[in-house]
């Protein structure tokens, strides 16, 4: 509770005069996102905001523009508190305005993969009874068809200058839901509540552990329409920061976008950040915390990120139902790089068989977490994450990849992620997936997927590299070498597509 109250102190809302914009904000907008951007606009009216590549919005002209969309749109689109919104966008300003206008209005916010086929995203609509469709230009060619209202954020600046300049009703807030498993398969929804209470724990987390209100600005390269995108975005506008935006990651632009602006904080995904490394470090030397989640990172790249850029990584782990829960700071990844960590304040966790029985350190189990911040729509306390896991002594938490990856090959329990951990580390391998197939002798045998650092090196040579390393039911059937991983939008590694 001392940190709890220390922390909030420090990022100004337990402050005179913090405490009292905080809470002529909540009263105003009620415990919606909306209160959230007002408190930073009346404390730091006139500092920047929003800079993407094309525009720049200090706090103040940032909450005035999200107002009188608000007014718009209720005029226009006809929006009352409750109906569904969808939201396709990449990450740019009209994203950030569509969130918090749409927060002021007390309608249910749905968060689409801006790379959403058209058949997803009809399905979306018809079964999810959406009201209203807000689109940028990447996906111009999917929404024709589609039987709904529908908005352009081109068309932003006419609404929001047409505006009658006038108050919006306090409104009871809607829901924030993020469709997971956007490109591949039938979307889930996960509903999270606009309830700043929700938000604290997971922030005051974040700020204890890694003293962000500290830093002022952050380049959010992880998408908004995904749990540690929107999470940050979030996190970002309480704190005040400025935030730097790319629609589309490029390590170059990157780079350069870093080094233009002195950027602090950064958050990617481990795909993201290995092509970063990749540029010149010197354009990087501003970056004081990196926040990678969203896929898995391997030891290699935790090795490499702390010896080029020193003591600022920090692994995060949550899923789109529980939400930010596990994290791994500089000195724990330094001692076990594999670790995602442990939990922060606020999460339970536990390990356990099919039997939903508690499994002892060290063994092998089904991963469950429970938040007070986790979905709305669980019908229990604990969500099952899906991934299997165990903890050490310590306390500290390890993966061992997804359940539904699990083989069993000549009667073992086979986890291709301790595979891949071990292939990584050879030299001349600069990433893998290793994926389980049917086998007439053995039940289930592994395939490894290589992308080769060098092509000069064998199949023999690798096996041999092996054998000192896995047990022998361990050991792959086959090595298939390609260029690259295929990749989702959020850059984990698409399995189903080697299979």
């Amino acid at each position: 509770m001392i940190t709890l109250i220390r922390k909030l102190y420090q990022i100004n809302i337990l402050k005179p005069k913090g405490l009292y914009l905080f809470i002529k904000a909540i009263i105003k907008n009620g415990t919606n996102l909306m209160s959230v951007l007002e408190f930073s606009a009346r404390l730091n009216p006139n500092n920047i905001a929003v800079c993407t590549e094309d525009s720049k919005k200090t706090y103040n002209e940032l909450m005035t523009d999200c107002i009188n969309l608000a007014i718009s749109l209720k005029n226009e689109f006809n929006l009352t508190p409750q109906q569904k919104v969808a939201i396709v966008c990449k990450n740019n300003l009209e994203a950030i305005q569509s969130i918090y206008a749409l927060s002021k209005l007390g309608v249910h916010i749905y968060f689409l993969n801006s790379e959403i086929s058209q058949t997803q995203l009809e399905d979306v609509v018809v079964h999810k009874n959406i009201n209203l469709i807000i689109y940028d230009d990447t996906i111009n060619s999917k929404v024709k068809s589609i039987n709904c209202q529908k908005l352009k954020t081109s068309e932003f600046k006419v609404l929001i200058n047409k505006a009658e300049a006038k108050g919006l009703p306090r409104v009871k807030a809607g829901k924030l839901v993020i469709l997971s498993g956007g490109t591949t398969g039938k979307p889930k929804s996960a509903k999270r509540r606009q309830s700043i209470r929700d938000f604290l724990n997971p922030l005051v987390a974040l700020v204890s552990q890694l003293n962000l209100n500290e830093y002022k600005s952050v380049y959010i390269a992880t998408p908004f329409y995904h749990g540690f995108g929107l999470a940050s975005l979030i996190m970002s506008i309480l704190l005040g920061s400025e935030i730097y935006l790319l629609e589309k990651f490029d390590s170059k632009k990157a780079a350069k976008l870093i080094k233009a602006n002195t950027i602090e904080v950064v958050t990617l995904v481990p795909i993201m950040l290995k092509r970063l490394l990749a540029e010149d470090l010197k354009k990087t030397e501003s970056i004081k915390r990196i926040i990678c989640g969203g896929a898995k990172l391997d030891k290699e790249l935790v090795k490499q990120t702390l010896t080029n850029l020193g003591d600022v990584l920090y692994n995060l782990y949550g899923t789109t139902e529980a939400g930010f829960s596990i994290l791994a700071s500089p000195k724990i990844l330094k001692l076990n790089p594999l670790t995602i960590g442990k939990p922060i304040r606020g999460v339970s966790l536990k390990i356990t068989n099919k039997k939903n029985q508690k499994l002892k350190i060290g063994e092998i189990g089904q991963l469950h977490l429970s938040t007070s911040w986790m979905m709305t729509n669980s019908t229990d306390n604990w969500i099952n994450t899906d991934d299997l896991g165990y903890t050490n002594s310590d306390g500290l938490v390890f993966l061992a990849g997804r359940s539904d990856n699990m083989i069993i090959s000549g009667g073992e329990n086979v986890y291709p992620d301790e595979v891949e951990n071990i292939l990584i580390e050879h030299p001349l391998i600069e990433e893998v997936a290793v994926v389980g197939i049917p086998d007439v002798d053995f039940g289930e045998r592994l395939i490894a997927y290589i992308v080769l650092t060098n092509e000069g090196i064998n199949e023999d040579a690798i096996f041999e590299w092996l054998k000192t390393r896995l047990a022998r039911y361990q050991m792959p059937k086959q090595l298939i070498y390609l260029d690259e991983l295929p990749r989702t939008s959020i850059g984990k590694v698409d399995k189903k597509l080697l299979i």
